[in-house]
């Protein structure tokens, strides 16, 4: 495989803890490098939901999806289910209005004919 193969691996997989990194590092330097967030209750970075940050996500999202249907294999042997649920996870720990985020995976996945995700709580209807 090409190195850019692993290292689109790499950002799908890590896109949410980058996003946190880099909005705190942004939040130092007085600017937001175009990452909005917000400190919660207890002083954790939460991401903001915008039209940005969705469209972000869905380029990410679409492209995990397209690496799984084309049957790609996680090097450390996880397998899709565990990845998407980790991802879901933290976007549900971590982002403004998250059930927006986890409606947009499955309902791609499902477009995509992928598996329907095991272990899953259904997303939240939006209020």
């Amino acid at each position: 495989m090409s190195i850019w193969l692993w290292v689109l691996i790499g950002v799908v997989v890590l896109l949410l803890i980058l996003v946190l990194v880099v909005g705190w590092i942004a939040s130092k330097f007085d600017g937001n490098m175009g990452i909005e967030s917000k400190l919660d209750e207890h002083g954790n970075i939460i991401l903001l939901d915008t039209p940005a940050m969705r469209e972000s996500a869905a380029l990410a999202y679409n492209g995990s999806i397209e690496m799984e249907k084309r049957g790609h294999i996680m090097s450390d042997g996880q397998s899709w289910n565990d990845v998407w649920l980790r991802t879901i996870a933290s976007v549900r720990k971590n982002t403004e209005n998250p059930e927006w985020y986890v409606r947009y995976i499955i309902e791609k996945r499902r477009e995509a004919g992928l598996p329907e995700l095991e272990g899953l709580d259904e997303p939240n209807e939006p209020k």
